[in-house]
């Protein structure tokens, strides 16, 4: 076996990021190198609103007890670096969550309670705190973490860097192209698996939103699945639309529309708040999470790759833990076999 085993990790988001300064660090003799086309603001991650929500069943085929695991190591990192001077820079901070539920007994959604922080149901004078609440069918409260993609996204690539890491922007047409320059490829692109590998499972789930300049709001609130203010490091995240298979990348003022008065139903003072921007991304779908090996055959050679994507709209909160677990299937092909790669 090589002594310095050349990895690549095809994507630069939170999820290839995260997976990729884990990889330093469990093999500090590999040279790792991120390839992606887009990076910083032009990802889905830097949009996302990137908070912790620990929902059970969400990416149903994923065993429990391995979905529970991603979460607990994904929660536990963010956690420890809110507690040291790095959180401002990586966008990390704690916030406590009011989710409201309308919705039938068959459709709540249920958090895994023992991984964030004093998860139970609402007072009364919790229900209290917004308007139009107090009816809900279901009420609860929890304190959880908040990883912002504007900030974690440099935080990530700025330690990967320090340690080495080499950055390649390009756009890659297959796979194939890396044979015999890598040793193992991790495939993180999420959507971008439809095109790069033809995985038809992969589609496109529309998630739009208003960030909002509104420093009054200290609590998120959510209402049901599709209606949510998270409020950040320096805006607020108003949202949102969930509309699987539309691509549309643009705003649509109908959904911009009902996303504000849906909100302000709820919390009356954002009416008169100021809009800072808008955005749209896809939540990268799939029918079942992809996290596994793979070896690809090509005309040009064999390639080892893992697979990691398929987040839907955990992609930021679950980057962490996910991204260990693909780290360790790097490690067990980097130790089991010969590296090949060339210069």
């Amino acid at each position: 076996m090589s002594s310095s085993p050349r990895v690549a990790v095809v994507g630069a988001g939170a999820v290839g990021l995260s997976t990729a300064v884990q990889i330093q660090d469990a093999l500090p003799s590999s040279q790792v190198t991120v390839i992606a086309e887009k990076f910083d603001r032009d990802t889905t991650s830097d949009g996302a609103a990137g908070i912790f929500r620990p929902v059970v069943d969400c990416f149903p085929g994923v065993q429990p007890q391995l979905l529970r695991q991603w979460m607990k190591d994904s929660f536990e990192f963010y956690h420890k670096i809110s507690q040291t001077p790095d959180a401002v820079e990586a966008g990390i901070s704690q916030l406590t969550v009011y989710h409201f539920q309308f919705l039938d007994e068959s459709e709540k959604e249920n958090v895994y309670e023992d991984i964030v922080y004093d998860c139970r149901p609402c007072t009364e004078a919790e229900k209290q705190m917004f308007s139009n609440t107090s009816n809900a069918n279901y009420a609860t409260r929890y304190t959880t973490v908040l990883s912002e993609g504007r900030w974690l996204l440099p935080w990530h690539m700025k330690r990967f860097k320090a340690n080495g890491g080499i950055v390649v922007q390009k756009k890659l047409r297959s796979l194939e192209e890396l044979v015999r320059r890598f040793d193992v490829v991790v495939n993180c692109t999420g959507f971008g698996s439809l095109d790069l590998l033809g995985d038809v499972e992969v589609s496109p789930n529309r998630g739009q939103v208003i960030r909002a300049k509104a420093p009054w709001v200290k609590h998120c609130l959510f209402v049901d699945d599709d209606i949510y203010i998270i409020p950040g490091k320096e805006t607020v995240v108003v949202g949102g639309t969930r509309q699987q298979g539309d691509d549309y990348l643009n705003v649509r003022s109908s959904d911009r529309d009902r996303i504000w008065t849906r909100a302000c139903k709820y919390m009356p003072s954002l009416k008169d708040a100021e809009w800072m921007w808008e955005w749209v991304g896809l939540r990268p779908m799939r029918s079942s999470f992809r996290l596994e090996r793979e070896t690809i055959r090509y005309k040009s050679g064999t390639l080892q790759v893992v697979h990691n994507y398929g987040h839907k709209g955990e992609g930021v909160a679950l980057s962490w833990g996910t991204g260990k677990h693909a780290c360790r299937l790097v490690c067990d092909i980097v130790e089991s076999k010969p590296m090949t790669a060339k210069l």
